[in-house]
């Protein structure tokens, strides 16, 4: 399996720095695995995250299909995404993730209201980033890897400091 990068969500102004300064954590999930790993990224605060990010996939995801329709869909998403392409669960995972991205390049979504414009736009930015990285992974865990490549080149070309989807780039590259 590959690596989980963490993202931990802040409240208000600070949001933006906790996630800056978030992302640079990865975890290897599996010891037994002798080449580099693609890395996944969770919401580590929301949705259930810790769980997923502590390897209780199966628990995750019964809390998370469990919990009531709330505002936050992107994280739900994106923790389902990372939990089911853990647990091999391929189908489950590419509808979650594909939902993740929807949600991202939705032009309707509400903006933030407590970020200056900048701000929000950074962080849309990371969080398509996001999005674009662990789809890559579960294509790439698929056979995909046209696509994973794909996903990956449009992740990096966001610009942002999320440094999955270089990792992916690199790790693809390598075979």
């Amino acid at each position: 399996m590959e690596p989980v990068e963490k993202i931990n969500r802040c409240a208000r102004l600070s949001r933006t720095l906790a996630l800056a300064a978030s992302l640079v954590v990865a975890a290897p999930l599996a010891a037994e695995e002798r080449h580099e790993a693609y890395t996944m990224t969770v919401i580590v605060d929301a949705a259930h995250g810790s769980k997923v990010a502590a390897g209780k996939y199966e628990r995750a995801i019964e809390k998370i299909t469990a919990a009531k329709r709330g505002s936050d869909t992107y994280s739900k998403q994106t923790n389902l995404c990372v939990a089911y392409t853990k647990t091999g669960a391929l189908d489950r995972a590419t509808t979650a993730c594909e939902a993740a991205l929807a949600i991202m390049l939705d032009a309707r979504k509400p903006r933030s209201t407590y970020l200056a414009p900048a701000q929000a736009e950074k962080l849309d930015r990371v969080y398509l980033a996001l999005a674009l990285s662990n789809l890559g992974v579960l294509q790439a865990a698929k056979g995909s890897t046209d696509m994973a490549r794909a996903r990956f080149l449009e992740a990096v070309e966001l610009d942002t400091e999320l440094p999955a989807p270089k990792i992916n780039l690199a790790r693809l590259a390598k075979g």
